[in-house]
């Protein structure tokens, strides 16, 4: 299901949508070409009230799970903001050290921010997280603590530097917590069940063109709807996908040697 994402974002959205269209208006041709005509008023009455009272649960059901979606996308770049913006600190804050470990714990700071691109921002990372990650943080983690604080100065930035590991790795861990946050299969068996049952109720109408156009849209409106709640529920691949442009700007631009 997933490989639609890895398309351009305009053809992901086009090919959801005739899927969508292909998967509710040929069966619906098909079906009701075998089907008499002579419905009575009774059962289309019955029929159509059933139709709106799914429809309306149905349409819930993905607004919900699409504003859950939306909500812990946002969320996310939210986390990778602020922990970016902690590393930020970091460096600023080794870049006024002036011991003789400063260059080891740029280092360390450095491999934590490789590893969180090349091992933790891909689809397949555990929800922990890399060892390599948290080998990284942990070595800086260490080498924070074992700093000798000779200076007013010194020790204050001691201080400074511990509590930013602290918020770290409160935003590392949020971060892995929100990245892995998928939407259970129960989800999709709901939403594409809903579907069948609605487009199903379509077959109480003739199949002239009027009606396969309406359940047309309706077809393309709801393949759109499930295309982008999936685009949202996978921030590594896709339109959605979280930038990491800022980690690498941070390890080029601050934690490379010049």
């Amino acid at each position: 299901m997933t490989a639609i994402l890895e398309l351009p974002a305009w053809l992901g959205a086009i090919l959801a949508m005739l899927l969508a269209i292909a998967a509710s208006a040929v069966p619906f041709v098909v079906l009701r070409r075998m089907l008499s005509d002579d419905l009575p008023t009774k059962t289309r009455d019955v029929a159509e009230t059933v139709a709106v009272r799914i429809g309306t649960i149905h349409s819930l059901i993905l607004a919900l799970v699409f504003a859950e979606a939306q909500s812990t996308h946002t969320n996310l770049q939210q986390e990778v903001s602020k922990e970016v913006t902690t590393i930020e600190h970091v460096v600023l804050e080794l870049n006024q050290w002036n011991g003789p470990e400063k260059g080891i714990l740029r280092d360390q700071l450095a491999a934590y921010v490789s590893a969180v691109l090349q091992n933790e921002w891909q689809a397949a990372a555990h929800p922990r997280g890399s060892r390599e990650a948290r080998q990284a943080y942990n070595a800086l983690d260490i080498g924070i603590l074992n700093l000798k604080a000779e200076t007013p100065q010194q020790q204050s930035l001691r201080a400074r530097m511990i509590m930013n590991m602290d918020d770290l790795q409160d935003h590392r861990k949020a971060r892995l917590s929100l990245a892995h946050r998928g939407l259970p299969s129960l989800f999709w068996w709901m939403a594409l069940t809903g579907f069948a049952i609605i487009v199903g109720f379509f077959l109480i109408f003739p199949a002239n063109l009027a009606h396969i156009a309406i359940l047309s849209v309706y077809g393309a409106y709801t393949g759109l709807a499930l295309y982008f709640i999936l685009a949202l529920s996978h921030p590594y691949a896709g339109p959605a996908a979280i930038d990491t442009a800022p980690y690498q700007m941070v390890l080029e631009d601050e934690l490379t040697p010049g």
